[in-house]
């Protein structure tokens, strides 16, 4: 009952954010649809699916927020952590999709980087926005400083999780469902990264876009809440 409570509790906070993404997927699903009334090379039903996975870091991380506001046990709250982690980077993985504009008809090109704009746009703001509900944990729990540091290694992991996904075709559940072969990949890059630079490059790639565009995105938020209070103050 607690955990139906916590659940419960998120979607009333979370009332603006969950209309907001009601349209977003609205606008998903008629962009697939149009691809099917026009009749398109390709129906990139694909962006449904995961688009979907892209969701479910933000409503773990939205879990999390009230399991923090709650007090509830750490133990408790690291899970959902680590399963937040292992999710997240489904979210900023769609900015690969754009990849697919290259094998697609060159007539249906516009329509096919608006479709995958669309997606990786919003699973992108899903994204930055489930950061920043960890990050507001952290910072509950940790100094500023030490939080930055962490949300660091978090966007280095979403690369690498980019990486595992895009180029050796992991799932974020393979780490039950086939652990030993998902291990054996990542420990041959641990032990000998000079001979995968493109792994290196890609993980660092993603995950100092994320960091920075987190950072860019928090930076811009406090100048806002800064004007704010100047103009209360006058």
């Amino acid at each position: 009952m607690k955990y139906l409570s916590l659940i419960s509790n998120s979607i009333r906070d979370r009332h603006r954010l969950i209309r907001l993404f009601s349209v977003i997927i609205a606008g998903c699903v008629a962009l697939i649809g149009l691809r099917f009334i026009v009749h398109t090379d390709r129906t990139f039903l694909f962006l449904l699916w995961n688009f979907f996975l892209a969701l479910i870091p933000l409503a773990l991380s939205s879990l999390l927020l009230q399991m923090n506001q709650q007090k509830m046990k750490v133990s408790a709250m690291l899970f959902v952590g680590v399963c937040w982690m292992l999710f997240f980077p489904n979210a900023p993985y769609m900015l690969t999709d754009f990849i697919h504009i290259a094998y697609g008809h060159p007539h249906w090109m516009f329509l096919d980087i608006l479709t995958i704009s669309w997606f990786a746009v919003s699973a992108l703001l899903a994204a930055l926005i489930s950061m920043n509900d960890v990050s507001n944990v952290l910072l509950s729990r940790y100094h500023r400083k030490r939080v930055s540091v962490m949300v660091l290694g978090l966007s280095m992991l979403a690369g690498f999780g980019i990486y595992l996904g895009r180029y050796l075709r992991f799932n974020s559940w393979d780490i039950l469902h086939k652990p030993d072969v998902l291990f054996l990949q990542i420990g041959e890059r641990l032990i000998d990264p000079f001979s995968y630079s493109k792994t290196w490059f890609i993980t660092f790639g993603f995950g100092l876009l994320i960091y920075l565009i987190h950072i860019g995105l928090v930076y811009i938020s406090k100048e806002i809440n800064d004007q704010q209070k100047v103009k209360i103050n006058k």
